[in-house]
């Protein structure tokens, strides 16, 4: 992944911040963005799943009414 000059110094600059190596940081990030998207994903499951629906028709614009599982 290349990253643009402005980028790639925020990424530094807040490494440096949280004491990190830029390589740790964007490990972490990676990590914390796949486990987020994998706890959104079974959000949706069990909200399909509590509706009898299908996650892609669940997902469909103005089938979620509110953010209850």
């Amino acid at each position: 992944m290349r990253w643009t000059t402005e980028e790639l110094t925020a990424i530094r600059e807040h490494a440096a911040v949280l004491g990190v190596s830029t390589q740790d940081y964007i490990r972490q990030s990676a990590v914390s963005r796949a486990v987020d998207w994998q706890r959104q994903q079974a959000a949706f499951r069990e909200m399909a799943r509590r509706r009898g629906t299908s996650v892609e028709q669940l997902l469909q614009q103005g089938m979620l009414t509110d953010d209850t599982v």
